[in-house]
């Protein structure tokens, strides 16, 4: 059995690597890894207009064919929406940010409720195919403690070609992701993301 210091040192390093865990999991799950000479950049549909102009900015100054964005459908309000999905939705945003029209395509999925990140990969790649290409690489823009379990699963749902994918990631403005848990939409978002990410990597397995 550890002596009395012996307790006193393992719970101050116990405590040093709790705090060491919090202080790096909002910014490890932001994850950034663009690729530099991506052709496609793909626009998770569900980015606020801050983020997508970043998107915009973003294509401007680089080398991308296209934009597709991609997303699922509204969950409520529908109705009262001049779309009803996020996928076009975005388009319609960055068109009106100044992108082209004929260098922004939609690629809603249908899936709303259930693994809806992979879906929307999945959707993605058959448009690709549908197209007769499949780009040789992408970089999907994402935003936060979200892009983590995005790029896992859209390079899962891409495992069976040989495209690359890389990440490029909007911040978040809601928290600061080294000090989440001051703020209680990031004590809210950065458990869930990380709890979300750990599932897909654990347990996901595609039907």
């Amino acid at each position: 059995m550890p002596t009395l210091w012996g307790w006193i040192a393992g719970g101050i390093i116990a405590i040093l690597l709790i705090y060491f865990v919090l202080l790096e999991i909002g910014k490890w799950l932001s994850f950034h890894d663009p690729l530099p000479q991506a052709e496609v950049m793909v626009v998770e549909g569900f980015l606020p207009d801050y983020a997508l102009q970043m998107a915009a900015i973003e294509f401007d100054k680089g080398n991308y064919k296209y934009i597709v964005t991609t997303g699922i459908p509204f969950t409520n309000g529908m109705g009262f929406c001049l779309y009803n999905n996020y996928a076009d939705q975005a388009r319609a945003v960055l068109i009106q940010m100044g992108v082209p029209a004929d260098k922004v395509f939609s690629v809603p999925t249908h899936e709303a409720f259930r693994d809806r990140t992979y879906a929307s990969a999945l959707a993605l790649k058959k448009w690709f195919l549908s197209r007769g290409e499949l780009p040789a690489s992408i970089n999907m823009y994402s935003m936060g403690a979200h892009a983590a379990r995005s790029s896992y699963l859209y390079k899962l749902a891409f495992a069976d070609t040989e495209v690359k994918i890389g990440v490029l990631n909007a911040p978040d403005l809601t928290f600061d992701p080294r000090h989440w848990w001051k703020n209680s939409k990031g004590f809210r978002t950065v458990p869930v993301e990380a709890l979300g990410y750990l599932f897909v990597r654990l347990f996901f397995s595609p039907e």
